[in-house]
């Protein structure tokens, strides 16, 4: 009986360690099913408010240098793809034919002016005649016709030697601006002129250098109600009030800032957009015409824009959505954010998510509405967008 008794109660003993034991494994299972995660607790960050459009650097002016006369090249006077100097001699046309054709024209011109001066004698002797009869009317008449004619041949011949002149002047050609000459056309020896070979070579100016791009009328509305906004409407005000940075098209960010120094008059109706211009300081002539490049069109700075990185965003379709920790209860539920520009590996936030709030950085496919985590928060260094470094 007593044997009986004992047994019971160590096979009692056993059960209830077994359920104990049950018990204690169960509650440090569930303990360890919550996941420790990064949170992210987000700063208001200060950001410029900017526009960023694709442009092309233009030289203005870019200059075609053609042979106005004809003739063999003899030679050119310059390195190709470097800079020349305005009034600096460039190509050199062969002479000898504008050369005769000048001392022709004088010649000519000096032969009608003896005529002319011969004719005026002739006028000037006969005039003090003519009320005594001694010559006829006709005879006076006719003299007088002669020294208009002379006189008119003067006239030609001068305007015939003043286009030899020019002429021979057009047989050197020289730059009318300081630029970049690119490579000659033509090369010594080959025949040049207006109908034959006609371009030797271009140049542009390239310091100012000019980028054109197109904005978009959304833009464009931008600009016009921050000016509003600020009392400036003129477009002299705009070019002074809104910075413009440029990054090359390996991404180097231009040290210099440039100005605007042109909008259209009108929005083109076919694209929807209208011609800007800017202008850049370029001495080092590190800017070519044609080089593509970002320009972003700075208009003021905000205090309290919010960045998030962008492994912390999650896309579905069009729509953009955060995991927002829910700071009570510890539980992370998904939240419908709009989005602006990325900057670099951020994200901007325009609406969803305010200062203070924690986002999750980790541990997305594991996500379930309303899990709970253990959040391990990491404070957010993030105080200011840089966008021209």
């Amino acid at each position: 009986m007593r044997t009986k008794i004992f047994t019971n109660i160590i096979s009692s003993c056993i059960i209830l360690t077994i359920l104990i034991s049950y018990g204690c494994g169960n509650k440090k299972k569930t303990e360890s099913e919550v996941p420790q995660l990064k949170v992210l607790e987000l700063n208001a960050v200060k950001s410029p408010v900017f526009l960023e459009m694709v442009g092309i650097a233009e030289g203005i002016p870019t200059i075609q240098l053609n042979a106005r006369v004809e003739g063999f090249l003899e030679s050119f006077n310059f390195i190709e793809g470097t800079l020349v100097q305005k009034g600096q001699l460039l190509f050199t046309i062969e002479q000898d034919n504008y050369i005769n054709n000048v001392n022709n024209s004088k010649a000519l011109l000096d032969h009608n002016q003896a005529a002319w001066e011969q004719s005026v004698l002739v006028v000037n002797r006969l005039t003090p005649l003519l009320p005594t009869a001694a010559i006829s009317q006709n005879d006076f008449d006719v003299a007088v016709s002669n020294e208009k004619q002379s006189k008119a041949s003067v006239e030609s011949a001068q305007a015939q030697l003043d286009q030899a002149k020019l002429n021979l002047s057009y047989t050197k050609v020289y730059s009318p601006i300081t630029g970049i000459i690119g490579k000659t056309m033509v090369r010594p020896g080959n025949l040049v002129g207006p109908s034959i070979n006609p371009l030797l070579a271009t140049v542009s100016a390239v310091d100012p250098i000019y980028f054109n791009f197109q904005m978009n009328e959304s833009d464009y509305l931008m600009i016009v109600k921050y000016l509003i906004n600020t009392n400036e409407r003129e477009q002299e005000d705009l070019k002074k009030n809104i910075k413009v940075h440029l990054f090359l098209a390996d991404g180097f960010s231009y040290p210099i800032d440039g100005t605007m120094d042109f909008m259209d008059r009108s929005i083109n109706t076919e694209t929807g957009t209208i011609a800007v211009r800017a202008l850049f300081p370029n001495k080092n002539y590190l800017i070519k015409p044609g080089s593509y490049g970002t320009i972003r069109l700075i208009l003021k700075e905000v205090d309290n824009a919010i960045f998030i990185p962008q492994g912390a965003l999650n896309q579905i379709q069009d729509k953009f959505f955060a995991y927002k920790l829910n700071n009570i209860n510890n539980t992370v539920n998904r939240v419908s954010i709009k989005v602006g520009r990325r900057i670099d590996n951020r994200i901007m936030v325009i609406s969803g998510l305010n200062p203070g709030d924690k986002i999750l950085l980790e541990g997305f496919q594991k996500f379930e509405e309303g899990m709970k985590i253990n959040p391990q928060v990491i404070k957010d260094t993030l105080t200011k967008i840089k966008i021209d470094e």
